[in-house]
């Protein structure tokens, strides 16, 4: 292995900061611009090679001390040493040199939207049993090692103290060696809690699982065996697990997606509920449980939710029926494989995507082949959580006719390089 040292002048898309010497490039993680390094070359990656610190010769002018005790261990939060000031600036030039990339030219990128500390509302906790200790927490860095969590600043703080309890709960049912992970969700009710992984579970664990869910006070416990699989009903409180998108109470479906954060949720909400102001027929595509769909509905709007989770559009029309919400309609559709046709986007004023991370290749191909024989809505609301994906689409859309009017980055998940996106394109 061979080294290389310099200085280290920009941060790279991945958040690793980038050293070029003799016409190569090298990415160091947890380095910032400006740090004098002496480094470890490691394997090739994209057109460089990554590159792993070993001295910190001289601490750049944006260096700051990380405020987590396992930072450069765990693999969640890689940029808590870089100043805010800088680190702010560098997420919005992502969104910006994604949308230059795809040459799309004449919009302002917004100012990035911050989201507090300790609010991130769930996670998915690796836990694996080492002999007499169960490990509980998340990967370390470029590693499968598991970081035994005692503290985070992104989580809200129910979530780390919650740990305990639950290595303790899963000591009996794990084999020494054996990894479960443990999606945690924190609700209205109390902690929402779904273990997969291929565990002996004979009637007699069953029953203690039960037992210490409500000893720890846990809204619900369920168990599935894999990610396809349906859960099993372990344990549930007095109340379901439930959030409430705007005014509107929805029960959760064991493991079911929700936005990281209640408040990164509610800004994309105001600006969608802004943008969508006069629009009377909406679709809400990759409506998941309902986040944009119940409130869009509750101020009036007739609105189809289409999402391909089951369970998902099963709880947003139940919690649509039981808020008196009529003119909401769930419908459970697979839309990269059928997405809304010619015929039905005629019929619609807007649609709000809010696609996965691969984003909405398909449905945009839809609405650019409508658009362009005049049959598609001329508004678009498009959320995103990866700037590659979605300055795809955006392509797609402008090239459809659609002007990009507005975008705005959310820093839903700080100190990572993970980026939120609202937008807003019209005809």
């Amino acid at each position: 292995m061979r080294d290389v040292d310099g200085v280290i002048e920009r941060m790279g898309g991945q958040g690793h900061g980038v050293l070029s010497k003799d016409g190569e490039r090298f990415y160091v993680p947890f380095t910032v611009p400006g740090d004098r390094i002496a480094a470890k070359v490691g394997e090739p990656r994209g057109d460089g090679f990554a590159a792993q610190l070993s001295v910190l010769e001289a601490a750049g002018p944006d260096r700051i001390d990380a405020p987590c005790g396992h930072f450069q261990t765990c693999g969640g939060c890689s940029l808590q040493h870089w100043a805010d000031a800088p680190y702010r600036a560098w997420k919005r030039d992502k969104l910006s040199a994604a949308l230059t990339r795809r040459e799309i030219a004449d919009v302002t990128v917004g100012e990035l939207v911050a989201v507090p500390d300790h609010t991130r509302r769930r996670a998915e906790f690796i836990t694996r049993r080492v002999k007499d200790k169960v490990l509980m927490g998340f990967h370390e860095a470029q590693s499968r090692k598991i970081v035994d969590l005692t503290e985070c600043l992104v989580l809200k703080p129910e979530l780390p103290a919650l740990l305990p309890s639950l290595r303790a709960m899963m000591m009996p049912v794990l084999g020494d060696g054996w990894a479960v992970d443990l999606k945690v969700t924190w609700t209205e009710t109390g902690a929402d809690v779904l273990i997969t992984g291929k565990l002996k579970m004979r009637v007699q664990e069953r029953i203690e699982l039960s037992k210490a869910a409500k000893a720890i006070g846990l809204g619900r416990l369920s168990l599935r065996f894999d990610e396809r699989g349906d859960a099993e009903l372990l344990y549930q409180g007095e109340q379901v697990p439930r959030v409430r998108f705007g005014n509107v109470p929805v029960t959760l479906a064991p493991g079911g997606f929700l936005q990281a954060t209640a408040e990164a949720e509610q800004a994309m909400a105001d600006l969608a509920l802004d943008a969508l102001q006069d629009a009377k027929r909406v679709a809400d595509l990759f409506s998941g449980c309902g986040a944009f769909a119940l409130r869009l509905a509750a101020v009036g709007k007739t609105v189809w939710a289409v999402d391909a989770d089951r369970p998902a559009i099963a709880m947003l029309g139940a919690a649509a029926k039981t808020a008196g919400l009529s003119r909401l309609t769930a419908t459970a559709r697979d839309l990269e494989r059928q997405p809304l046709s010619r015929a039905e986007l005629k019929k619609l004023d807007a649609i709000l995507l809010d696609p996965p991370r691969a984003g909405a290749k398909a449905q945009v191909q839809q609405i650019a082949e409508a658009a362009k024989l005049g049959e598609a809505p001329g508004l678009i609301v498009m959320l995103s959580c990866d700037p590659s994906s979605f300055s795809r689409d955006a392509r797609g859309l402008v090239d459809a006719g659609y002007r990009l009017e507005k975008v705005v980055p959310i820093d839903q998940f700080r100190w990572s390089p993970h980026l939120e996106i609202f937008s807003i394109f019209r005809r």
